[in-house]
């Protein structure tokens, strides 16, 4: 039954246009994150436990894009800044929230101060030493959001919104959530995937992906974590760079990579329209201005 329940799975994919590498790269996911369940009840359980996490961890967001003029910031770049170009293209992968915050787009430190950086990291991630930092990177990377992400896709491509809302009830019920929570992901994600084929960002050839909602994260509060003093520069260095491979398989340019973003926030915060068009219309900046990392460093 599990089998077949993934060759479902695989199969919509396909049906939705999704390439075979971009499958495989689904699998390995899941795989790597079912490795450890000896059963199905176990699998979910997992995803339980990360569903949890999730709500307990996320907020930070919806502080990062409020209060902005009409006008795009400004692009920090840091003059001293030691990286060489492949280890700039890796913090450049995180520069849809990095520009927001008017955070340098070229180095590993963000610019901000020590204070400011723990302050943002306690009260935003409830993060306060490194231990904690080191275990938030590790579940992002090794799961995140991405897998939970996969249960409420499975749903949404039912044959009906009827069947979508039964499927994801079997699972609430068996899993213990809070089926308001769980049912405003799925509602998220058919008005954000409304948005988004109306404003013709998606289609066959160019599909979101979850994958750099966890490894822009990654890459971000590495910095922030080097800079609030919980990581050397040599460990946020090779945080950031662990997560490189894996961006440059999942994606196809820097628009790409940004509108999935910005897809996932659409997802798990809600289509929020004022904080979507300022993201939207900094993406289009970044992508023009001379002077931006998206503009100086080839995707590929």
């Amino acid at each position: 039954m599990d089998q077949q329940y993934m060759d479902k799975y695989w199969e919509q994919l396909r049906n939705m246009g999704f390439s075979e590498d971009m499958i495989n790269l689904y699998k390995q996911q899941v795989e790597q994150s079912m490795s450890q369940a000896d059963s199905w009840n176990a699998q979910m359980s997992v995803f339980t436990e990360n569903i949890k996490q999730f709500n307990q961890m996320f907020g930070g967001d919806d502080a990062d894009v409020c209060d902005m003029d009409d006008q795009p910031p400004v692009i920090r770049l840091h003059a001293g800044s030691r990286l060489m170009p492949e280890q700039q293209w890796a913090i450049a992968c995180g520069a849809d929230i990095a520009f927001v915050n008017q955070q340098y787009l070229n180095d590993i430190t963000t610019g901000m101060s020590k204070a400011d950086c723990r302050e943002q990291l306690s009260e935003w991630w409830d993060i306060d030493s490194t231990a904690e930092l080191v275990d938030m990177l590790n579940w992002l990377r090794e799961s995140g959001h991405r897998i939970e992400y996969d249960i409420i896709w499975q749903a949404i491509n039912m044959v009906s919104m009827k069947e979508s809302k039964a499927f994801l009830r079997e699972y609430i019920a068996s899993n213990e959530l809070e089926e308001a929570v769980v049912m405003e992901r799925l509602r998220n994600t058919r008005d954000a995937l409304e948005l988004f084929k109306e404003r013709k960002l998606i289609d066959k050839s160019l599909q979101p992906d979850m994958l750099i909602w966890d490894f822009a994260r990654i890459i971000n509060l590495s910095r922030a974590g080097y800079d609030a003093g919980y990581l050397t520069y040599e460990a946020a260095l090779d945080y950031m760079m662990q997560c490189v491979p894996l961006i440059k398989r999942s994606y196809t340019s820097w628009r790409h990579l940004s509108l999935s973003y910005q897809f996932a926030r659409c997802v798990w915060n809600g289509v929020e329209m004022g904080s979507f068009e300022t993201l939207h219309a900094n993406m289009e900046y970044l992508l023009l201005a001379p002077e931006s990392p998206w503009k100086r460093l080839s995707f590929r």
